[in-house]
């Protein structure tokens, strides 16, 4: 996820937030239709490889969010329907986890995890 503060990527063009959104759709439509993650991110062939780099770590976070921590499936049973080693999936969740940290510390300018 990009942050704020990250001065080597510029806020996105109308453009590539379209580029982006059609990525996202394209990908749901295929995994929903029983393609593996890597088979759907198979077929973002006209992505350059920072926009296709940043899509393929973001959407594995929306589909953590949604589906591990929104609809509560198993990190293990979402590994299994795409196609992922498991070790990936928690990578990701931590990954998330730690964006979703430093996006509320930034928010509210504080740690919102105290050390002991």
């Amino acid at each position: 996820m990009r942050k704020k503060n990250d001065a080597k990527l510029s806020p996105w063009s109308p453009e590539l937030h379209k580029i982006y959104e059609q990525a996202v759709r394209q990908l749901r439509q295929k995994i929903s239709h029983g393609q593996t993650y890597e088979q759907a991110f198979d077929t973002l062939s006209d992505l350059d490889h920072e926009m296709r780099a940043f899509i393929e770590d973001d959407f594995l976070k929306i589909i953590i969010a949604e589906e591990h921590f929104g609809a509560d499936i198993p990190i293990d049973d979402l590994a299994l329907f795409l196609g992922l080693p498991i070790r990936q999936l928690e990578a990701c969740r931590d990954s998330l986890l730690m964006d979703m940290h430093f996006e509320s510390s930034e928010h509210f300018g504080k740690s919102i995890f105290k050390s002991p």
